[in-house]
């Protein structure tokens, strides 16, 4: 009896662990995050450059292993995750086998957002991705986004940010954003003499905010890279090239590598009351007040 119970539970268990794509333990890895999915590719170039169309997931589909290879060199375990379903259509597919991507299942629905199940009152679209981050106990997770503005072309220098969550990340994004400014931006890349810079974001509904704060609620570093605009033609241009995109992915490794050694093991913040409100809460801003979203925890 006990036999067939211990047999029910851990296939129980495991067919959780299916249902949410999640996968390996409470490790420690470093999550790197593929930005948006197959089905949803997040931003793209206005035309082709150098014969491609750059578009946000593929990109990153094809050099988070890049990102991984530097990280894992330097002595640390990494992991890649993206929150959509396995691709069925190329490259798409052929890119996650060869990556070892871990799919979360949970794609993007038009941008519809759900609570973190760890801190209900995070709410985001793609928040399944930081929860992930938090079951693995990351040591620090960042998140490869591209950036786009406004419709069309456009030369000069962007406005690269490098987002960090409020209490954990801004030593991470600023490392990352000093590997940028080292090695790729205005160096091989083009931006008009202006260099990447850390932007905390934390305010309910804001882009990225609910991400970053369920990770910061448990106590891990999180960063998402907004350095490379897909609309600026020289941002473009230089991503387009296996060597520029291999060198740009290589700048955000080495800034993770270069955190981990410096500040890795420094203490971290984690939330003292996950009950006690505050300005990432959901309802804070006016945008979550004319929403209903099942689950979500409303301290306000």
């Amino acid at each position: 009896m006990y036999r067939f119970l211990a047999l029910f539970l851990f296939v129980l268990a495991l067919c959780s662990c299916q249902q949410t794509g999640f996968s390996g333990g409470a490790d420690g890895a470093v999550v790197l995050d593929i930005g948006h999915t197959a089905e949803a590719e997040g931003a793209r170039s206005p035309g082709m450059v150098n014969g491609k169309l750059l578009q946000e997931a593929a990109f990153w589909y094809q050099y988070a292993p890049v990102v991984q290879r530097v990280v894992e060199r330097a002595g640390y375990r990494c992991v890649i995750s993206n929150r959509g379903r396995t691709p069925s259509r190329e490259p798409y597919r052929s890119l996650a086998r060869r990556g070892r991507v871990l799919q979360l299942r949970h794609p993007d629905n038009h941008g519809q957002r759900y609570p973190s199940r760890y801190f209900p009152d995070r709410v985001a679209s793609g928040i399944v991705s930081a929860d992930f981050a938090i079951y693995r106990r990351s040591r620090a997770v960042v998140f490869l986004h591209h950036n786009s503005a406004g419709r069309g072309w456009k030369s000069g220098g962007s406005n690269s940010i490098v987002l960090a969550n409020r209490y954990n990340g801004r030593p991470l994004a600023q490392s990352i954003c000093d590997a940028l400014n080292r090695e790729v931006l205005n160096h091989g890349m083009p931006n008009g003499g202006r260099e990447a810079k850390v932007q905390v974001r934390y305010v309910d509904a804001d882009r990225a905010a609910g991400w970053l704060n369920a990770c910061d609620d448990a106590g891990i570093p999180a960063a998402v890279t907004e350095a490379a605009f897909l609309n600026n033609r020289e941002h473009a241009a230089y991503l387009a090239t296996d060597a520029g995109a291999r060198r740009y992915a290589e700048a955000v490794g080495h800034g993770i590598v270069d955190y981990l050694r410096r500040q890795g093991n420094a203490p971290h913040h984690r939330r003292a009351n996950p009950n006690r409100a505050d300005e990432g809460s959901f309802g804070y801003a006016a945008e979550s007040r004319r929403l209903h979203v099942p689950g979500a925890k409303k301290l306000l």
